[in-house]
Order: C-alpha cells, then structure tokens, then sequence
C-alpha cells in the first residue's frame, strides 16, 4: 500500500500543473475518512463538458451526461443547470474513480512503487480528448461563420428588393 496518499494522487492525476487542485479537491471529499459528496468547482469541468469526463478517463460518466445533455437541449433553462451542475459535480467523479482504482491497485499490488506506475497508468488523462474539443469547437464556429454569412447576406439582399 502506497504510505502517502498524497503521492498516490499525484501518481494517479498524473499532470504537476494540476497535483495541487486535485488533492485539495479530494481532501475536501474526505469526512474522517468516509467518502462525502461536496461542491467543488472546477472552471476546465464546467467549460470542458463531457469532454473533461472523455480526459480524465470517465467514459460512462461522459456517455451519461451526453445523453442528458441531448435530452435537455429543448429546455435551455435544464440545460443551464446541467452545465452549472457539471462544474461542481465532475471533480468528484473523479475522485471516486480514484478510489475505485486506488483500492484494485492496493488489493492487487504489494510492491510500493509498482502501485505508484499502476496508478500513473491507470489514471492519468487522454490529451486527445482536448483534440478532439478544439477541433469540434473549431468546426462549430466555422459553421456559423459560414451561416451567418450566406444567410446574413441573402438576408441583406432581400431586405433590398
């Protein structure tokens, strides 16, 4: 069992930039050591969507609120509160997976710094999800640039007749 929890979260976020925010994140979950759901936001959870869950490898979580996300598209204001909600729920999705994948780990893997690589590899994050965020989002605005200016203009022309 790895001694410090500290180092296992770092093992397992797996990026130096973000070590900090996540161990803040999963103390605050922490209540004398019973798992406790808490509001913590997180501005990349709340901007990113489901592609923050497709990054730090939440897919089910990721399929989940895609299909509610689709389903609320009609209601803007469900929607609204699904992207206020995702941005202090999505961090403690994380650290459940943590803890799900800490405790295979420990059951699993004697040796200290074995456990420490399995956590790097089994957490971590997939950069393609940013890709793949960019490149959809690049492509959104793209298409209303390109409506707006073949609609805006027939628009502009009509208005003239």
């Amino acid at each position: 069992m790895v001694s410090n929890e500290e180092e296992a979260i770092r093992a397992y976020i797996n990026k130096p930039e973000s070590e900090a925010y996540y161990i803040n994140a999963f103390k605050a979950y922490e209540n004398n050591g019973i798992a406790q759901f808490r509001w913590y936001w997180s501005w990349w959870a709340f901007f990113g969507g489901v592609f923050f869950l497709l990054y730090r490898k939440l897919y089910v979580e990721a399929a989940v609120f895609f299909l509610i996300g689709i389903m609320s598209s009609r209601m803007p204001i469900a929607s609204f509160i699904i992207w206020i909600a995702s941005g202090g729920i999505f961090i403690y999705f994380v650290y459940k997976r943590y803890k799900k994948i800490k405790a295979q780990v420990d059951a699993n893997i004697s040796n200290p710094s074995e456990q420490l690589q399995a956590l790097r590899e089994l957490g971590g994050y997939n950069q393609w999800a940013v890709w793949v965020a960019v490149a959809l989002n690049v492509l959104l605005i793209g298409f209303i640039i390109y409506a707006v200016s073949v609609y805006g203009a027939l628009g502009i022309e009509e208005g003239m007749h």
